[in-house]
């Protein structure tokens, strides 16, 4: 059964201020809940006079034993900043995405209760530190209390009054929630975390392969595309788009490759797995999907901010 701490935080394996920025995960960079600066970096002087945004790219891995899947699973920025500076959220489109190849739109985020919320009731009001943090209709709502109390509703519609957002809700509120220790975020829907091999595709006359063999993990699977190809009748070279070179393998023998960064193999194959004849030249193409989903912070710092020392924000999350 999966516990809470199965779920963790990561970087990304480019962090810059460039258009590389981003990009897919990095296991060994595990982001610590209340560790200054393990996301982003320490705002300068110069950055508080002149203004600065900067975004960072974070994962949300699902470290459960074997392949087990944590489904629907969603993350807020439901805390803001307690400095002068704004903090958005929003969803990396894949593993591979950049900075340089985000657009605009999409970002969102979340604020103190404006207002006491009673149980029953079918709206609720959220102050946010701007207007420009979108709130799209049918978007799940966390709300969440100081206490760990907690409910979450999808958004039937939303009115602004300054930067206050009247949110309508498409259930009732589960319990009375005081707007002195509760705060609510509009949530980055990730889906289902789950380790898993898919597109498997065989070049070979009359060579044969078993799916059932294939095995992957939630501690070792990579996002990647993988080649296998035959060097003899027995022997293969295997690689990945973005990992390179594996280790060589025989048909004889179990295949597992270490994927030393993260402690367990990206996956292995039986040896039960192949059948056939297979020749030189021969090839089994496969991709697998890593238990973790991407999402983007954005960090605005306007010009003439205060210093903060002890800044944070608070991201919530939840699965099913």
């Amino acid at each position: 059964m999966m516990q809470t701490e199965d779920i963790r935080f990561y970087r990304s394996k480019t962090v810059t201020d460039t258009a590389d920025n981003g990009g897919h995960m990095d296991i060994s960079r595990e982001i610590i809940s209340g560790v200054k600066f393990n996301l982003f970096p320490r705002v300068t002087s110069f950055e508080r006079t002149n203004g600065k945004t900067r975004l960072r790219k974070a994962y949300m891995a699902n470290r459960a034993a074997g392949a087990e899947p944590a489904f629907d699973a969603a993350v807020a920025l439901t805390v803001p900043s307690t400095g002068g500076d704004r903090f958005y959220i929003k969803a990396a489109s894949s593993h591979a995405e950049t900075e340089g190849e985000l657009t605009s739109d999409g970002w969102t985020g979340g604020g103190r209760l404006y207002a006491d919320i009673t149980a029953g009731d079918t709206s609720v009001q959220v102050l946010f530190e701007g207007i420009d943090y979108e709130v799209p209709e049918g978007a799940l709502l966390m709300v969440k209390a100081d206490s760990g109390a907690m409910f979450s509703a999808r958004t039937a519609g939303v009115q602004w009054t300054g930067n206050v957002a009247e949110i309508e809700l498409s259930s009732q509120a589960s319990d009375n929630f005081a707007a002195s220790e509760t705060h609510a975020g509009i949530c980055v829907e990730l889906g289902n975390l789950e380790a898993k091999a898919e597109n498997i595709s065989l070049t070979s006359a009359a060579g044969t392969f078993s799916a059932d063999g294939l095995i992957i993990s939630n501690a070792g699977a990579a996002e990647d595309d993988w080649t296998v190809i035959f060097i003899s009748p027995s022997a293969f070279t295997v690689s990945g788009a973005f990992t390179g070179s594996l280790p060589a393998g025989s048909t004889s023998a179990n295949y597992q490759a270490m994927n030393t960064a993260a402690g367990d193999y990206y996956f292995a194959i039986t040896y039960q797995s192949w059948g056939g004849s297979w020749q030189a030249g021969d090839r089994l193409t496969f991709s697998t999907r890593a238990s973790a989903k991407g999402f983007w912070l954005k960090e605005v710092v306007p010009a003439g901010t205060e210093r903060e020392a002890d800044n944070f924000i608070r991201l919530d999350w939840m699965t099913d």
